[in-house]
């Protein structure tokens, strides 16, 4: 499936989300919802989300430490660029993105980068994983709810697993490939993300890793929390964590950008199909809980990525060699 492709059907499942969210929409009661909510509460959701950015610059910089020391402020700038990629492109373009933003502001390499950017999203995934499980043994799911999750769970692991194994094996696999055709010409870029990938060396850091993670997913269930008191929907804390979980999940399915459409299908499914709520109040809270979600990230990013050196055109030649 060549690029183009994936972009229209990401399109098109982004417009079956929204057609499934808002087609049968009330504007005015809709309306109410959104100018009745709690302006506090929806402040206190962004910040809260840029919070756990700098959460996760400060666990970033655990995980590459055995690469080089980078400033948090530096990680951040580049976490911040990488959001605003994602929420603008196509492709999930802002990882490379923010490897590249990166690379601009330490001797880390591009492909370096990007290989602990995938060694990150996996460690998100399991700390996802985490929550379901967690969130499974409080709530009952239906069974084809609960294979959705065991798949999720299983995939992440084996995933986390090979990555541990590379790591202990990276010298061996590098050896067992390098007479194959064409390995001479892709040495370096092969050999800088497996290093980005298995950055995690120093089992000293490991637990540190591991609290941070769960620190984010506490603030990402801080924000859900304070996003349902804005709109009163009255959902108790294991109904938060549920809608933490489909709303996660829904990110990783293949949409526009921003997860328009998949994110506030699952956010509407959640609140009147599992929880019986009013189809308006399930709506004004998918739309705010996607903007709290998501205009920090693009806005504060757009403003580090017109102040740094980054160019678009840079990141597209940066891509062909990834």
């Amino acid at each position: 499936m060549n690029k183009w492709t994936k972009l229209f059907v990401s399109i098109v499942i982004s417009v079956l989300g929204l057609y499934y969210s808002f087609y049968n929409v009330n504007l005015n009661e809709l309306v109410f919802h959104l100018s009745s909510s709690n302006i506090t509460w929806i402040f206190i959701g962004m910040l809260l989300l840029i919070l756990s950015v700098i959460v996760r610059a400060i666990r970033w910089q655990f995980m590459i430490k055995s690469i080089e020391l980078i400033k948090i402020h530096k990680l951040f700038s580049a976490t911040m660029i990488g959001y605003f990629g994602n929420a603008i492109f196509p492709f999930r373009m802002g990882e490379l993105l923010r490897a590249f933003a990166l690379s601009k502001e330490s001797s880390i390499g591009t492909s370096k980068a990007f290989g602990s950017i995938l060694l990150e999203r996996i460690i998100d995934m399991l700390g996802l994983v985490l929550t379901m499980f967690f969130f499974t043994l409080l709530y009952p799911f239906a069974d084809d709810t609960k294979k959705i999750m065991f798949y999720v769970g299983l995939v992440t692991l084996l995933i986390l697993g090979f990555i541990i194994l590379l790591s202990i094996k990276q010298s061996t696999l590098i050896k067992s490939i390098e007479n194959f055709s064409g390995y001479q010409k892709i040495e370096k870029i092969i050999k800088s993300i497996l290093d980005g990938l298995t950055s995690i060396k120093d089992m000293q850091n490991t637990g540190v890793i591991v609290l941070l993670t769960i620190l984010i997913w506490g603030i990402y269930y801080l924000i859900t929390w304070v996003v349902g008191l804005a709109l009163g929907i009255g959902l108790d804390w294991i109904g938060i964590g549920v809608i933490l979980i489909f709303t996660s999940l829904a990110i990783a399915v293949p949409a526009a950008p921003s997860a328009i459409g998949t994110y506030h299908a699952a956010a509407i499914y959640v609140l009147t199909e599992l929880f019986f709520l009013d189809r308006s109040i399930s709506q004004s809270f998918a739309v705010v809980l996607h903007a709290v979600g998501f205009l920090p990230l693009i806005t504060i990013g757009a403003i580090f990525f017109i102040k740094s050196s980054l160019r678009i055109n840079d990141i597209s030649s940066e891509k062909k060699i990834i």
